[in-house]
């Protein structure tokens, strides 16, 4: 991908909508561009990360270890950034995230991800939306295991 095209497909993502152009393309610049290919691990438990990983095209699987035996899994795709809320808390990463189909993603760094957060109110909001929306997501779907316990 070039420049403009890694800018654009940025753009085109909910994050990065109403983010100035000018730190658009600080991110693309300063972003490494990673490509997995179905089942390889992006993060791995207990991994500290050194920045957040945003899903440009396809899909990543993530598996968690139940208690008492088995795996509970879910995906993510297209648009989708993970590692924030490992790097916003400061504690380990507690899933393995893998490619579950070919995977181009962009890392971006902790320190240009704080300073984004730190200095563009679009991005910050953008990643409350976000992390609200995953918040509501994970209560309904406790709610509702409790319900069939």
């Amino acid at each position: 991908m070039s420049l403009e095209t890694d800018i654009g497909c940025l753009r085109s993502l909910p994050l990065f909508q109403d983010m100035p152009a000018s730190r658009l393309k600080l991110v693309a610049l300063m972003g490494e561009r990673l490509q997995f290919e179905p089942g390889a691990v992006l993060i791995s438990p207990q991994e500290k990360l050194e920045g957040v990983y945003v899903i440009m095209e396809g899909e990543v699987e993530f598996a968690q270890p139940r208690e008492g035996g088995g795996e509970r899994r879910f995906v993510k795709d297209t648009g989708s950034i993970t590692g924030d809320v490992s790097l916003l808390s400061g504690q380990p990463f507690i899933t393995t995230v893998s490619a579950k189909s070919r995977v181009l993603a962009l890392r971006i760094p902790k320190d240009l991800f704080f300073e984004l957060l730190q200095t563009v109110p679009e991005f910050s909001l953008a990643i409350c939306r976000d992390l609200a929306g995953r918040v509501q997501k994970l209560a309904s779907v406790l709610l509702h295991e409790n319900e069939t316990v």
